[in-house]
């Protein structure tokens, strides 16, 4: 150890008494230091705009532009600058000849050149630790562990290129050849993740080969046994090597038998690293403040509840467009979109079922089998292996699932779906997985919808159904994807399905109920059945007799907001400030848009403990009185004739049935504002839909969906302002730079004249 030692230093020496050493920590410091100060300055200008800012220290440190994530795309530049003399300058120099006639072995010498590496790579990470020291002068509550732990990894990185440039050294006796052939090996390295993702055994070889993004799991807050061990293999794969290929210098083996030695060598830390990386054995540290990359105790908890195996199979369409998502080419993205569970899930298995069948906008050009056949070419998938329609129908029934891309989970001998979804981030969430297994252990949610007399509609794609939020097959948190079923309810059925309900919705009825249904109404009422009731202006003698037992009534008249971008009938609701709703309350100044809208009149004359919700504007809001016509009138406000109004529109009602039964009630005097139009409605900003899912958790008693929620980020404020950060650049991209060449221009002149 201690010849290591003194090789070690006496490499160190020489890297120092060359100017590349110092270039390199200068040049290193600038573009960190440049790459902080910028993106510090950016969102200092959003927060002087007010706009606000989450999570500083990822935004810094992480992400896709911090100082962490960028260092690692120019690492590659560096390192073989270093390294590309360690060993060719002792070959070409000839001093290699006295090296092995000394008392050092191979592996001593390699180490020692290595060692000497891995204690310049820390000076390295040192000029990064640095900058946690201006995150905490910078950033409220800066998270110097998640910091520290991405530092961990981006000097792991560093290590592995300096053994790959190591050995890149020991091939050639001229430096440059060897830098050169280092930047090649590092693109190879980086690229070889991209080959053979279509054939399975290829695959995983070639994934875990890749060292392209290693270290962004350390970056971004999760440290796991599997990439520590793959650069401790990488590291040692490529020092043996190094020692193989001098060694073999001095022997006189033959080609065969040195490319057997070489094969094995590969082959046994191959089949480690592959061995090491199965979720079962793997290992895992989060080093973010509130445990971001691990999942929340909630679905921790859900999953110790499990009692049997877990499966899930995926069925992919290979002429539907989803299909991109399934394919053997993103086979790796795919399954890494369910790590988290497969931690604590270990017997966690997954199946991949290609198929083809009938879907919309089809090309009529071409037969099914033609498109089908196309497909499977452009996917590098054996077409033979495709099922049919015929086939999968014998199988499972996916019409439901319009044929496209979906999972169907499995445990015991249930068997329900997991779909992708129609928005910008496609996989499905924590909430998402989490309410799917939590179906499987207890049963779901039931919502109920009343029909018989017009109400609205939940199987249809028009503006005014329900279908996006009660059963929209690939909308993110519809009912039907976050635990509840929803099953039609009409007077026939009522009395036998009204006691397994978690809610009853009568959405905005079109016809007067009769005596014996109001009285089938207020029967599940008096029971304690939870309801969601909702109404539209000119439908109030249609809904006012289910609403007397509730002491509430709509008001005659149509409400109108005064607004110079938006239709009078659309009103801009405001929340409360009752407390005992807060479960209900988003951030300052949310609103709610009701299209059409009435308000609602109330009495303490029950025994229901009532709080409004949801008031119109006092400001610019009062009732009109019909008949009128927004379309051919220019109706104005009358200040004589009206006045403005701050009224409830919506309510929500308690109460306590036998002792046991916590009622639950939701009354709307809009029908509109969970509606398809309203789910894709961009301006005003609105929390229609939110709002709406927290009704249902509410009547679910809080099961569904279930609450993956954390902590609010505590690092969103910037401490210092825009005449703070331009010190701060001049100190960090001059005084510091400055100071380091100063340096190490005083210890070269040192070097040189002694």
């Amino acid at each position: 150890m201690k010849k290591i030692i003194k090789i070690a230093k006496l490499e160190l020496s020489l890297m120092f008494y060359s100017p590349i050493a110092w270039f390199v920590l200068i040049i290193f410091f600038i573009q960190t230091g440049l790459t902080f100060t910028e993106l510090l300055y950016k969102y200092e200008t959003n927060q002087q705009l007010e706009r606000p800012l989450s999570v500083l220290t990822k935004i810094l440190f992480a992400g896709e532009d911090g100082i962490l994530a960028t260092v690692q795309n120019y690492l590659y530049l560096y390192i073989p600058l270093l390294t590309m003399g360690l060993m060719s300058k002792e070959t070409s120099s000839g001093s290699i000849k006295l090296l092995y006639s000394s008392p050092v072995t191979i592996k001593e010498i390699i180490l020692g050149k290595y060692l000497s590496m891995m204690v310049y790579n820390l000076f390295l990470a040192a000029i990064l630790s640095s900058f946690i020291i201006v995150g905490m002068f910078t950033i409220e509550a800066l998270d110097i562990k998640f910091v520290f732990g991405g530092i961990l990894g981006v000097y792991l990185l560093m290590c592995a290129y300096a053994a790959i440039g190591l050995f890149m050294s020991c091939l050639t006796n001229y430096q440059v050849v060897a830098a050169i052939s280092t930047l090649a090996l590092l693109a190879f390295l980086n690229f070889i993740g991209g080959i053979g993702q279509t054939y399975d055994f290829i695959r995983e070889i070639t994934y875990w080969l890749s060292i392209n993004g290693r270290a962004n799991s350390f970056v971004n807050g999760l440290i796991g046994t599997k990439d520590i061990i793959y650069f401790v293999l990488v590291i040692c794969l490529f020092l043996m090597l190094s020692i193989f290929k001098l060694n073999n210098e001095r022997t006189t083996k033959n080609i065969t038998s040195k490319v057997f030695s070489y094969s094995i060598l590969v082959f046994v830390v191959v089949s480690l690293g592959y061995v090491t990386s199965l979720p079962s054995i793997n290992k895992y540290t989060d080093t973010t403040r509130f445990k971001d990359r691990t999942l929340t105790k909630t679905s921790q908890d859900l999953i110790k509840k499990l009692e049997y195996p877990v499966h899930i199979t995926t069925y992919v369409n290979i002429i539907h467009n989803s299909a991109q998502f399934g394919v053997p080419e993103n086979r790796i993205k795919d399954l890494n979109s369910f790590e988290m569970y497969r931690r604590f899930i270990p017997n966690l298995t997954m199946d991949y079922v290609y198929y083809y069948d009938t879907i919309p906008y089809i090309d009529t050009t071409k037969t099914l089998v033609e498109l089908a056949k196309n497909a499977a070419k452009v996917h590098h998938i054996n077409f033979d292996k495709v099922w049919s329609p015929d086939k999968i129908a014998q199988q499972i029934d996916l019409k439901k699932e319009n044929n496209r891309l979906v999972r169907f989970v499995e445990y015991g001998d249930q068997t329900i779906p997991l779909r992708m979804f129609d928005d910008i981030y496609v996989y499905p969430n924590e909430k998402d997985i989490s309410s799917t297994l939590k179906r499987l252990i207890q049963k779901p949610a039931l919502v109920g919808i009343l029909t018989g007399h017009g109400e609205r509609d939940v199987y249809k794609n028009g503006d005014d159904s329900y279908k996006f939020i009660a059963k929209g097959v690939n909308v993110r948190g519809s009912l039907i994807n976050s635990g509840f079923d929803v099953v039609d309810v009409n007077f026939t059925n009522m009395d036998s399905i009204s006691k397994s309900l978690d809610v009853l919705v009568l959405a905005d009825p079109k016809h007067a109920y009769s005596e014996k249904e109001l009285q089938s109404i207020h029967t599940y009422i008096s029971r304690g059945g939870n309801m969601l009731i909702s109404g539209e202006p000119g439908k109030q003698d249609v809904l006012n007799p289910v609403l007397d037992t509730f002491g509430v009534e709509f008001l005659d008249g149509v409400l109108l907001q005064e607004s110079e971008n938006f239709e009078l009938d659309l009103i801009q609701s405001q929340f409360t400030e009752q407390e005992t709703l807060s479960q209900f309350k988003f951030y300052k100044d949310a609103i709610v848009v009701n299209p059409k809208a009435m308000g609602i009149a109330y009495t303490d004359s029950t025994d229901f403990e009532i709080t409004p919700i949801l008031v119109s504007n006092k400001e610019n809001t009062w009732n009109k009185m019909p008949p009128f016509d927004l379309n051919t009138q220019k109706i104005v406000f009358d200040s004589v004739s009206e006045k403005r109004i701050q009224v409830p529109i919506i309510m929500a009602l308690t109460r306590m049935v036998k002792d046991s039964i916590n009622q639950k009630i939701i009354i709307s005097g809009d029908a509109d504002f969970m509606t398809n139009a309203q789910a894709n409605r961009n301006t005003p900003r609105n929390v229609n839909m939110p709002l709406a899912l927290r009704f249902f958790k509410w009547f679910s008693n809080n099961e569904y969906a279930v609450s993956t929620g954390r902590p609010k980020a505590i690092d969103t404020r910037i401490k210092i302002n825009r005449d703070g950060i331009f010190w701060l650049k001049i100190i960090l991209l001059g005084i510091v730079p400055i100071t380091i060449a100063a340096f190490g221009i005083s210890i070269l002149i040192k070097r040189h004249q002694n």
